[in-house]
């Protein structure tokens, strides 16, 4: 099969330089050298180089050979099972197995380790234990290579590079909240409030820069500051101004705004129309590090190799900066439990992420669809979980071996092939629907308004008009405490006054300076109370009572006048006298 292949190889090479092969052809020859490439060349007719004379001699001495092997339970990839007391391999990893055993004739033997896990655990052993003292020959499951492991086994070839992902609840609400946020990413909304604080002073230090240089009086019209800024708030509300700038810098620098103002609330209603009409969704966590960041709790089951990519990290120094368990919290729990009910009861039930490899968590989601299925739920609620686009780390996988192990490069050189041919990832997506299981957006456009997608828009109604009450407050005191000042002064300028009175020889006292009581009544004079009021002027003054009021009479200019006494109409005729 060789010997085909590698004249086949040598034809094809020729016809591409010959220029001859056209598309058709080179598909077929890449059919043709897949379905020439067998999983192990029958080394017993070959006798070509050393090492496969090595090979052939591996592959007689391991005919009839009984291997011991352990394993973990870990979903799709490896397990085991009993049947008449003997413990019988399961998964991808003893499907692959067993591709060896029918072409070596080998025998296997399951010896399983304490617990179910690879890495110590802190009463229990694991399977590296088991490598590690010799007790078996390999460990038969999908391992994550850890180059701290090297020093104690060795690996094999490795089937691929897998991605560990998160398996959560679907949340009801888009994570991405309110529709008025939602258009715009963080660093968007803060270059836009960056950019409303900058371009303010900017633009009024080029007014007035423009304004120092100009000879006519229109264009040295400098704009305030405050005036600048409300003219950079307006245009976000789309608000005419009564700026007119009459200079070309001024005026481009204005223009410049407004096309910016113009292009952003283009993209901001188009985005925020999208996000309210159709069915996108997004999830709560976004990469890794959320998970920590924001406290969520996580499981996965004991066999999974995310627990000894932390164990390794736990006793690796180098690897502080960047150990995965500070990225994704330390909120783990390992379960023995299968990843169906896991994913009952600690994801459904306790509201934990279940990060599991993700070709494993496509089986576990597809498996938990096809109950709901067969249980008769509706279709709407079929997709109760989702996995996480992004992955949470990423590593190669492979068998184990203990040191030593004779067979190591015989099984190497089959792993190689099986990859080569591609027949490890298709093992991997193997009774998986084409389809995608569950999306996160699951594609329907009958995408109906919610009361959730307005929680901003009243909080922004509440807090406008809270706001609104306590500046309205705020004048409010700031007025009366103006006027309790002004009326302080006042009273204090009153105080400080020198007062100098002058009699008129009429009683009447008047200021001789100007205030704001300069027209107010004088108390009544001294002679007024115990000397009639016009002795001095008037000394035939008597006093008389006329109709049952007294007046005072007196002689002024050759005529008689009466004068009220000590009531409201002699206040008014002191007053006006």
């Amino acid at each position: 099969a060789i010997t085909t292949h590698i004249q086949f190889m040598t034809t094809c090479e020729v016809e591409v330089e010959k220029g001859a092969m056209g598309l058709i052809e080179i598909v077929l020859a890449s059919l043709c050298l897949n379905a020439t490439c067998d999983i192990q060349p029958d080394y017993g007719k070959i006798s070509a180089t050393a090492r496969i004379q090595r090979m052939t001699q591996l592959a007689e001495e391991l005919k009839g050979q009984t291997l011991i092997i352990t394993t973990l339970q870990n979903g799709v990839l490896s397990g085991y099972k009993k049947e008449n007391g003997t413990l019988i391999g399961t998964g991808l990893a003893f499907d692959i197995l067993r591709m060896f055993q029918q072409k070596f004739g080998f025998n296997y033997k399951i010896v399983l380790p304490e617990d179910n896990i690879f890495t110590p655990g802190s009463i229990n052993k694991g399977a590296k234990n088991l490598l590690q003292d010799k007790v078996v020959d390999m460990a038969v499951a999908f391992l994550p290579i850890v180059d701290s492991f090297r020093h104690d086994i060795t690996y094999s070839r490795s089937f691929d590079v897998a991605e560990w992902s998160v398996l959560m609840v679907r949340p009801r609400d888009s994570a991405t909240g309110s529709g008025l946020l939602a258009p715009f990413t963080t660093e968007v909304w803060i270059i836009i409030i960056f950019s409303v604080l900058v371009v303010g002073p900017i633009m009024h230090l080029l007014v007035l820069v423009r304004a120092r240089f100009s000879e006519t009086l229109e264009e040295g019209i400098v704009y305030p500051l405050t005036d600048c800024m409300w003219f950079l708030y307006g245009a976000l509300l789309k608000q005419g101004s009564v700026l007119n700038p009459l200079t070309d810098s001024s005026r481009i620098i204005f223009s410049t705004w407004w096309l910016f103002i113009l292009i952003i609330t283009a993209f901001y209603t188009a985005n925020l129309t999208a996000f309210l009409t159709l069915s996108k969704f997004t999830l709560p966590i976004k990469s890794a590090s959320d998970i920590g960041d924001k406290g969520y709790k996580w499981v996965s089951n004991k066999g999974n190799g995310i627990r000894d990519l932390i164990y390794s990290e736990s006793r690796d120094r180098s690897l502080i900066a960047s150990r995965l368990a500070d990225r994704i919290g330390r909120g783990q729990f390992y379960s023995d439990l299968r990843d169906v009910e896991i994913l009952e009861e600690y994801v459904a039930g306790g509201k934990m992420m279940f990060i599991r490899e993700q070709s494993v968590a496509r089986h576990v989601l597809y498996e938990d669809y096809k109950v709901k299925t067969r249980q008769g739920v509706r279709e709407s609620e079929r997709c109760t979980f989702v996995i996480a686009k992004f992955p949470i780390v990423q590593i190669a996988r492979a068998f184990a071996y203990r040191r030593g192990f004779k067979y190591k490069e015989l099984f190497d050189d089959s792993i190689q092939y099986l990859v080569e041919s591609g027949i490890i990832p298709y093992k991997l997506r193997e009774n998986l629907p084409d389809a995608e299981i569950c999306p996160l957006d699951l594609g329907s456009t009958e995408r109906k308004l919610r009361n959730s997608d307005l929680s901003l828009t009243y909080f922004i109604v509440a807090g406008g008009l809270a706001f609104a009450v306590c500046v309205f407050l705020i004048e409010i005191l700031w007025r009366l405490g103006s006027r309790r000042g002004e009326k302080f002064r006042r009273n204090w300028e009153q105080r400080a006054r020198v007062r100098k009175w002058v009699d008129k020889n009429v009683n009447v006292m008047k200021r001789t300076q100007s205030s704001a009581f300069a027209n107010a009544t004088p108390p009544p004079s001294y002679q007024a109370l115990f000397r009639p009021p016009f002795f001095f002027s008037d000394p035939d003054s008597h006093r008389r009572n006329i109709n049952g009021r007294d007046y005072w009479v007196i002689q002024k200019d050759g005529f008689r006048e009466i004068i009220p006494l000590r009531t409201p109409s002699a206040l008014l005729f002191q007053y006006s006298h």
